[in-house]
């Protein structure tokens, strides 16, 4: 529909048009208001799917990416999932320590376990990374754990160039 207005002079306009302005800005603002609800429930509706995938799996293995490093956690970045995830220094596991400096690098520490070295591992940002992701107790709540280097011997996990490799951290 084609509106025509004719300024009066006075600041206002008349309509000749089969609709106001203000009828075709609600119905415009209405049209905003359900395609914006319609992209949260979509991307609900993902983020649900991919926490139950990651709940009947257990523990999903992934490439990652370091993105910040804190004085308690670690974020990554899983790529193939657009995911962020924290790892907290306190569930890295028994006898694991964590120091970082000044949000530009952490260190880990995995003690001697059995028939496991002791091993240790600097973390920077942009590191690629392979992380853990388990899905929490709450909808759509999903944590990281970095796995023990050592642990990843003989595990394929898909990268973007190939398949991941032990010998790459």
């Amino acid at each position: 529909a084609v509106v025509s207005t004719q300024s009066t002079g006075e600041g206002c306009q008349e309509e000749d048009g089969p609709m106001s302005f203000d009828e075709v800005s609600e119905i415009a603002e209405r049209s905003s208001g359900k395609k914006f609800a319609s992209k949260q429930a979509s991307d609900k509706s993902g983020e649900l799917f991919l926490w139950l995938f990651v709940r009947e799996q257990g523990l999903v293995l992934e490439e990652g990416v370091v993105i910040e490093i804190g004085d308690q956690s670690i974020d990554i970045l899983v790529l193939r999932f657009g995911l962020q995830v924290r790892v907290w220094k306190d569930f890295l596991g028994d006898g694991v320590e964590f120091q970082s400096k000044e949000k530009h690098w952490a260190h880990i520490s995995w003690p001697a376990k059995g028939e496991l070295k002791a091993e240790s591992v600097r973390y920077a940002l942009l590191d690629k990374v392979v992380v853990g992701i388990k899905a929490g107790k709450q909808l759509f709540k999903t944590s990281g754990v970095l796995p023990r280097p050592g642990s990843l011997v003989g595990k394929d996990i898909v990268t973007y160039d190939g398949v991941y490799a032990p010998e790459d951290v």
